[in-house]
């Protein structure tokens, strides 16, 4: 036995060793300090989409609410020291319709995620499924309370889904009973709305809907793939899904089913846009998740890109990385990025097809999966909308009101006494050309006022940590080689 004693010491001191290296690995930096919910700004011009601009003003905030708004006189040429944000645009903040909280969910993640958000100037997020309401809450109260920096979030809960689920951790309903109950339950844990997916059935898609409204509930998610959009007729349809022609030969699993939008024609445009009028139904085209896909084609280049740098390291290099992970490139040939290419120029055509008629549009990202990155995507949903047909004046009024309205958010999206004073400073106006959006100087979310300097010193604090060596030397190769094995066994595609 005493030989086996240095042995025994040497076994002990590396478990102690990596211990102490997975202890650090999750010892993420401390939160941004949020300062006082008031603030004043001086010389600014008023920018609401949408609205004649208004300005020189000043704009004061007290508790969070915009309290007044004066005019005041030009500043005068000679000042010696003018204002900070003097001629500054103003506009109200930016809504992402469709988020989700990193999928890995690491100490910080959900704190990264927030800066990402805010850095970008969203400060309304609907987290459309994969949070417990209870978790949600408790970080809800930790932004209200100033310990987190964070925007507005709004929550659905789980995903509500049929037999044989998509998603591990669904909530699923097979009949009326079913479903009714899943949504009565949700509504008493104080959801926001309620998220439908791929697998209900018809009786199933129709209760959960009547369910919701008799809660005050919204119904957003996905169409199932076997109800139809005339008889699912949620209030808010995520990604156009169901929008194209049903399905008929199609492989359901992606990007296969997008096959179905190479048979959309005028016809099945014009119903589905009488059906979206009729019922006051809303989208939210997500047109961004599909475009990344397209921009993660050539893999190496676009994981070593400015956007997906910004992202957490275990998203981009681990769970969604296509070396390892589950990132969908990973297992596509040419044909399926040709397909997706056709799909894309469907759904942009729609989309302004639906806006033209004055059918509601939301501004949503599906950020956090796959090659979405908060905040950066919301900015790429914004100029997708304009490379289908909108000016960026009616992009933004998209995400700063229509969006945000939805939420039920009185005021939302208003410059006006009384409105929430989530605000966006800007040194060039976004209105007039969306190249504008990377000159955001300043966010306030609910009358917190950052600096986006002071955000992007925080951010850098967190990609320190993620580069260093317990994180980046100690944690990141288990990830990696973990995922490696779990995916090794997936389908590659013919090239």
């Amino acid at each position: 036995m005493r030989a086996f004693r240095p042995i025994l010491a040497i076994v002990g001191v590396l478990v102690i060793a990596l211990a102490q290296i997975f202890i650090m690995a999750l010892r993420v930096p401390s939160p941004l300090p949020a300062p006082a919910r008031s603030f004043t700004l001086e010389r600014v011009i008023l920018t609401e989409p949408g609205q004649p601009q208004r300005g020189p003003v000043r704009v004061v905030v007290r508790d969070g609410l915009i309290a007044s708004i004066e005019s005041v006189i030009a500043i005068e040429q000679a000042e010696a020291e003018p204002p900070e944000f003097v001629d500054a645009y103003v506009l109200p903040g930016f809504t992402d319709s469709h988020a989700h909280f990193p999928t890995l969910g690491l100490p910080g993640d959900a704190e990264f995620t927030s800066l990402l958000m805010l850095r970008h100037g969203v400060t309304r997020v609907r987290l459309v499924g994969g949070v417990d309401p209870s978790d949600l809450t408790r970080y809800r109260i930790r932004i209200r309370d100033g310990d987190a920096p964070g925007p507005l979030y709004f929550g659905c809960g789980p995903f509500i889904d049929g037999e044989d689920p998509i998603l591990p951790g669904a909530h699923v309903v097979t009949n009326r009973q079913e479903a009714r109950r899943a949504v009565f339950a949700l509504a008493d844990q104080g959801v926001d709305c309620i998220k439908a997916y791929e697998m209900l059935n018809r009786e199933s898609a129709i209760a959960l809907r009547e369910a919701a409204h008799e809660r005050g509930l919204p119904v957003v998610g996905h169409t199932p793939r076997f109800v139809s959009f005339e008889d699912a007729r949620f209030d808010d349809h995520q990604h156009l899904r169901g929008v194209h022609p049903p399905f008929e030969n199609e492989r359901l699993e992606y990007p296969h089913f997008l096959r179905a939008w190479l048979r959309h024609g005028p016809e099945r445009m014009a119903e589905v846009i009488r059906i979206s009028l009729e019922y006051g139904i809303a989208h939210t085209p997500t047109l961004s998740a599909v475009d990344a896909t397209l921009q993660a084609e050539d893999w190496a280049a676009w994981q070593r890109g400015n956007i997906m740098q910004q992202w957490l390291p275990h998203a981009r290099d681990g769970f969604w990385s296509a070396d390892v992970g589950f990132n969908p490139v990973r297992f596509m040939g040419s044909d399926d990025f040709a397909l997706i290419r056709q799909a894309s120029k469907r759904q942009r055509e729609t989309v302004k097809a639906f806006f033209d008629a004055g059918v509601p549009i939301h501004t949503g990202t599906d950020s956090n999966a796959p090659n979405l990155v908060p905040g950066a995507s919301l900015h790429r949903e914004l100029r997708l909308l304009v490379e289908a047909g909108l000016t960026p004046d009616q992009a933004l009024e998209a995400s700063t009101k229509t969006s945000a309205r939805f939420l039920g958010i009185p005021n939302a999206g208003q410059l006006r006494v009384g409105a929430p004073a989530d605000l966006l400073v800007f040194k060039e106006n976004p209105t007039a050309d969306l190249d504008a959006l990377d000159t955001l100087v300043a966010v306030a979310a609910a009358g917190r006022f950052y600096r986006t300097n002071e955000i992007e010193d925080r951010l850098d604090r967190y990609r320190e940590h993620y580069d260093g060596f317990a994180f980046n030397r100690g944690l990141m190769p288990i990830l990696r080689t973990t995922l490696d094995l779990s995916t090794s066994l997936m389908d590659r595609p013919a090239h």
